[in-house]
């Protein structure tokens, strides 16, 4: 969960500086496609056109949010004369579009040739440390993950503890197929009955009510559904207004288009993107009264993008998206299911039953059956005895006729 408190710049560093109205369009842009021309115009008007990018911005108010944050957080030393790699907010845009552009292109290539490219002969080139930190940062605003250049083990990936690992031998497109395999689908398309009973069972009322799990936010898309089992936490990407957009701007894609074709125009696979949303609003808060309420109480105390409360697909859905197949998800929807078949055990008494015994819900109802039979038996003790000691004080005080 981002933290958007004030970053504090030091004398000799340089940052992007606060992001205006007008600005934020064309980062809406560069990143969905082109704004029209009324709103180019005035970007304050309310914007009729359904094409245009912009006519939703009111709804992306939480992305802007994070938007600020981490550009905010972006410093650049400025020492000895060196170059910055972002003067302003339109340098990012420039990097985003150079990516968007060349997606097939190795990582490294891709700085190199920008870089060189922005050079006018007067200026240095910035240092590679700011170069790699320019194209982290706008993967950041693409597709709202977190990546680094370094390579992390898998173990700490799925731990959560570094960021994915964009090398820089990998193309953007080689990126995301890493940050992002593909698996067997989780169900067969002909086993509906078991399907219903799979997305019943991990509602987020049940995983809270049976699995004792609570929901944690992360704007970083990667991490969605991701189970920490020690600690009982479920972490749930809630940017649903993003998410819309970037299906919305492919909308007229053909499910066998590249991925660079993809990228291009909507930044992810549509197949990604169309399983975090469902999983959001289909699965985890369906349009049940109580499952409801529990996301409302979670948008307050978490301020979540308040766009996950509009339920609504027809629109940027294509032709055949209404049942969507789980091929990204589908380890951690298995994950959270056996969490609800088989809770980890947290609390002293569930793990003092676990190391005793491998079937703990049998044992646990034993105990708790000997428990309630000592508590019955001491009552009725308690009762024999008050009986006994009244017929004593009738024999011993017996009441005259």
């Amino acid at each position: 969960m981002l933290n958007c408190s004030n970053v504090k710049l030091t004398a000799d560093a340089m940052s992007l500086g606060p992001v205006s109205e007008k600005q934020l369009q064309s980062l809406v842009a560069t990143l969905w496609g082109q704004v029209c021309g009324e709103c180019q115009r005035d970007p304050h008007r309310a914007c009729l056109s359904t094409f245009c990018p912009w006519s939703r911005s009111k709804r992306l108010s939480r992305y802007f949010e994070y938007y600020r944050y981490i550009t905010a957080s972006y410093l650049a030393a400025d020492l000895s004369g060196q170059a910055v790699a972002l003067r302003t907010h339109e340098d990012f845009f420039e990097v985003i579009q150079a990516i968007k552009r060349s997606p097939d292109t190795p990582r490294s290539r891709l700085e190199e040739e920008y870089f060189a490219g922005r050079n006018d002969g007067r200026t240095k080139i910035p240092p590679s440390e700011d170069q790699t930190n320019a194209f982290n940062l706008a993967v950041r605003a693409m597709i709202m993950v977190n990546c680094s250049l370094q390579h992390h083990s898998s173990g700490f990936l799925e731990l959560g503890s570094y960021p994915a690992s964009w090398r820089s031998s990998l193309s953007f497109s080689q990126f995301i197929e890493s940050a992002f395999p593909k698996h067997e689908p989780l169900l067969a398309e002909d086993d509906a009955a078991l399907r219903w009973e799979m997305k019943t069972a991990i509602k987020a009322i049940r995983l809270r009510k049976k699995a004792g799990l609570r929901f944690h936010p992360t704007d970083d898309l990667s991490s969605h559904l991701k189970l920490d089992r020690r600690n009982g936490i479920v972490e749930i990407y809630h940017h649903t207004a993003v998410s819309k957009q970037h299906l919305t701007s492919s909308r007229d894609l053909k499910s066998e288009t590249p991925l660079s074709q993809v990228i291009a125009v909507g930044n992810l696979p549509r197949q990604l993107i169309l399983e975090i949303l469902d999983s959001f609003q289909m699965i985890l808060f369906p349009q049940d009264k109580e499952s409801q309420m529990l996301l409302q109480q979670l948008v307050k105390t978490y301020t979540l993008d308040r766009d996950c409360l509009r339920f609504e697909s027809a629109f940027h859905r294509s032709d055949g998206e209404t049942e969507v197949q789980y091929h990204y998800l589908a380890t951690r929807l298995a994950d959270l299911y056996e969490e609800v078949q088989h809770p980890t055990p947290r609390t002293f008494l569930q793990k003092w039953l676990q190391r005793r015994s491998g079937e703990r819900h049998v044992m646990q109802a034993t105990l708790i059956g000997v428990l309630i039979a000592i508590l019955l038996g001491i009552a009725g003790l308690a009762v024999s005895i008050f009986q006994a000691w009244v017929g004593y004080q009738q024999w011993k005080h017996p009441v005259s006729t």
